[in-house]
């Protein structure tokens, strides 16, 4: 009897075991027939497959590979391979291996499928995209062919195209539930939202296991500021998976944004028990902790993170904020550097704090108004030795700047700079000057408004004690919702004796006066403020500004006006920790939060020390 006879009805016998997923048995039975024929290479190939169906990879590639030795025909063979190194990371190898069996069957539409998926792990998305493409032409109903495809177009940034794609994977199989979470990332990273939620939702409702579609989901419900809907989705996704690292780190951002700091803690510490070495969820570790005020703390996972990828600008950033914060303006400014890795990108030297010898120095903004205000002062401090000092500023701020007799030429940010040769951002300055607590400086008023150019009239020529208020920042900047404050907060204080009261609100806030029913108590100013030159004409006028965190406290500090600014239990790196003055700006006393949204507290204080402020000006 010939051997290879007795080995068929054998191996089909196994071959039935292993499809109905009876691998211990079918594995059992491949040894047995090699213990017969050593040299089988289906028995080889077979048993090597169940192995990789138990997740021994390196043991099935050894197996495969031992199939191959002795027959080197099959394309199956080689696909399978394939699969085995891309499990273990062997990507090259799995591409390589996926080609093999293309050349052996030209035809073969799930090797090009496989060598797409390959390639694009290995980041070659042009490529990948080629053979997914190729595998569609072959076979155009292939379902994971045209999902996949839509996925490496939406990596790629074709979201156009790869919703295209999703859609004809749906199209082909309706109740593709991946092929509805990928249409849902494409739809997302369009904007599309809504449509967005509609796609993870459907994916879901096909698949109510499907833990990546409830984070997904989680992500665009929190781009729309659901935020609750955003945290039982986030949830509902760890519930599926609890080792789901991004879906913790996640959960973190969506508590945090509102203001459940403490829980907020305990998810980025999830993410990062499960995942120690996960730099993302060490920084928003260390930003939660900040805003908790336990500064010591924040540092140690700022540190933590940027020990483990020392290249991690933000981390570096949120350090220097907390040094600053802190007081610890030398390790504070060094460390503020690397904020420069997103900024323009000159040809001309950067400039390094040395004798400039006649050279030309473009000096220009890069942040908010109020940072542009601050540090002008900087500008007096440049080299005095026939060099050129161009500023590039905000055109809000140019009627202003134009008061700074150190500078030479004005121009507007963003717009055409004349020719220079060493540029330096305006905020590296107090790191290239070393400033510290004891050498800022502070020589005020360092802006000259020209009452000659713009002329704002507030008022009737009266002996009322006159006092500008500011209530809300920009909306747009990331901590607005803990330093703006409702106008209303403003009340207590609008019935004090020989006070009035004028707004140097400007943007839609204007609008709460006529809201609140205080137009008749509070004058609108905002209206004649087309640039920051008027609006410091206006302060020049008054007795006392009072405001929030906005430009309106710096230009008051940098005109020398005595200014009252309300601060948040964190505030702004600039405000510090425990002082009621800052060095940046004498004229300044800052009003701060006992605890955290106590608003209420500030005012009681502002309440007492105006009715005393007023009183003894009079006396």
């Amino acid at each position: 009897m010939n051997p290879a006879q007795d080995i068929i009805p054998i191996l089909k016998l196994a071959l039935r075991h292993h499809r109905e997923g009876n691998l211990d048995y079918a594995k059992y039975v491949y040894q047995h027939v090699l213990g017969i024929d050593p040299q089988n290479a289906d028995a080889l190939h077979l048993l090597g497959v169940s192995v990789y169906q138990s997740r021994q990879y390196e043991i099935a590639t050894d197996l495969i590979t031992q199939a191959i030795q002795i027959d080197s025909t099959k394309p199956l063979f080689f696909t399978n391979l394939g699969n085995a190194f891309q499990k273990q990371g062997r990507l090259e190898e799995s591409a390589q291996a996926y080609q093999q069996a293309i050349q052996l069957q030209p035809d073969y539409a799930k090797a090009y499928n496989n060598l797409g998926n390959a390639l694009r792990e290995q980041g070659k998305l042009e490529e990948s995209i080629e053979a997914y493409q190729q595998a569609i032409h072959l076979q155009p109903d292939y379902v994971k062919a045209h999902n996949n495809l839509g996925n490496a177009f939406q990596k790629q940034g074709r979201l156009e195209e790869s919703i295209e794609a999703s859609q004809q994977a749906i199209h082909l199989q309706p109740d593709h539930a991946g092929a509805y979470n990928n249409l849902g990332n494409a739809l997302q990273g369009q904007e599309r939202l809504e449509e967005s939620i509609q796609a993870y939702q459907q994916a879901i409702h096909l698949q109510p296991q499907f833990a990546e579609a409830y984070y997904n989901l989680g992500s665009a419900l929190g781009e729309q500021g659901r935020l609750e809907e955003s945290i039982e989705a986030y949830q509902q996704a760890i519930h599926l998976q609890p080792d789901y690292v991004k879906a913790h780190n996640n959960l973190g951002n969506a508590l945090q944004e509102q203001g459940r700091l403490g829980e907020s803690i305990q998810a980025y510490q999830q993410a990062i028990h499960l995942q120690p070495d996960y730099v993302k969820a060490h920084n928003n570790l260390g930003i939660v902790l900040k805003e908790q005020g336990r500064l010591e703390e924040s540092i140690q996972a700022y540190q933590r993170a940027i020990h483990l990828q020392p290249d991690y600008a933000e981390a570096h950033i949120n350090l220097a904020i907390t040094f600053l914060l802190q007081g610890q303006l030398t390790a504070g400014w060094k460390e503020f550097e690397w904020r420069r890795y997103r900024k323009r990108d000159f040809k001309r030297p950067l400039w390094d704090g040395t004798p400039l010898n006649g050279k030309s120095i473009l000096v220009y903004a890069e942040q908010g108004f109020g940072d542009s205000i601050q540090f002008a002062r900087y500008i007096d401090l440049l080299p005095n030795t026939d060099s050129t000092i161009i500023v590039a500023c905000q055109a809000e701020l140019k009627s202003l700047f134009k008061s700074i007799n150190r500078i030479d030429t004005l121009v507007t940010k963003g717009g055409k700079t004349p020719n220079f040769d060493v540029h330096v951002p305006l905020l590296s300055l107090p790191y290239i000057f070393g400033t510290t607590l004891k050498t800022i400086p502070a020589r005020i008023p360092y802006l000259y408004p020209n009452a000659k150019v713009d002329s704002i009239f507030l008022l009737d020529n009266n002996h009322k004690f006159k006092i500008g208020i500011a209530w809300a920042g920009n909306s747009e900047h990331g901590n607005d919702h803990n330093r703006s404050i409702d106008l209303k907060q403003f009340e207590c204080l609008l019935d004090i004796g020989n006070c009035e009261f004028f707004s140097l609100q400007v943007g839609e806030h204007r609008e709460d006066i006529k809201q609140y029913g205080y137009h008749h108590i509070i004058k609108d100013l905002g209206k004649q403020f087309t640039d920051f030159h008027r609006t410091a004409l206006a302060i020049l006028q008054l007795d006392l500004v009072i405001s929030v965190d906005t430009v309106v406290a710096h230009l008051a500090g940098a005109l020398g006006k005595e200014v009252w600014t309300l601060l948040p239990f964190v505030p702004d790196w600039r405000w510090m920790f425990d002082r009621s003055d800052s060095p940046w700006y004498p004229s300044m006393i800052l009003f701060r939060q006992k605890k955290v949204g106590d608003w209420g507290g500030v005012f009681q204080q502002l309440k007492f020390e105006l009715m005393q402020y007023t009183q003894d000006t009079q006396d």
